[in-house]
């Protein structure tokens, strides 16, 4: 089983400036969206992480390139890490470490290497350039059970039909957490509302 099964939705924190990233991902979770994703390149994502899995929820770590980076995800508390290629010393390091690897692929040439170095679910990136949901679609004939994280210039209201046409768990980013770090009120509220939506019209 994948850790991408809890989904439908990822949410990708990638922040380029400190601040308050686990008021983000708290007001993710509760608005009921259970995965979590933290870039390793957003000021304080470590901490962030290990506040978010002492809490109990689910997290990961993204944008993965090295085994140091893989240890330091496992280190703070990461279930996962996702990878923007298919890389397989990051992957090796993963399952020896005790995290699931959720590497970036776009090909099928892609995903099968992702496959045979010890991948059980893969992310599909970038996703909409390359075809949106019909893509998805495409790749579901000769991968029927692999599990697939779409990520990639995704809108919020996309989401059904990627999810429709064979996704497992849809990933996304600024367009739903902001690009910035919640610094008010009125910023959490967006945030929560945002995700409500999502999470509204995956449930419609």
């Amino acid at each position: 089983m994948t850790i991408l099964e809890q989904g439908p939705v990822l949410a990708i924190v990638r922040y380029r400036s400190g601040g308050n990233v686990w008021a983000a991902l708290e007001v993710l979770a509760d608005a009921g969206i259970d995965l979590l994703e933290v870039t390793v390149d957003t000021p304080g994502a470590f901490d962030a992480v290990r506040t978010a899995a002492d809490a109990g929820r689910t997290i990961g770590v993204g944008t993965v390139t090295t085994r140091d980076q893989v240890r330091a995800s496992r280190d703070a508390g990461a279930s996962f890490i996702v990878s923007p290629a298919c890389l397989p010393d990051v992957i090796e390091t993963a399952l020896d470490v005790g995290v699931e690897p959720i590497p970036g692929t776009l090909s099928p040439t892609e995903l099968v290497t992702a496959l045979r170095a010890g991948a059980t679910a893969v992310k599909v990136f970038p996703a909409a350039p390359a075809g949106g949901p019909s893509y998805i679609r495409a790749l579901r004939g000769p991968f029927p059970d692999v599990p697939m994280l779409p990520t990639g210039g995704i809108e919020p209201q996309d989401v059904p039909a990627y999810l429709d046409a064979g996704a497992t768990c849809v990933g996304l980013g600024s367009i739903l957490v902001g690009a910035d770090p919640p610094a008010s009120a009125a910023d959490i509220e967006g945030i929560a509302s945002r995700a409500a939506a999502v999470m509204g019209a995956v449930r419609a």
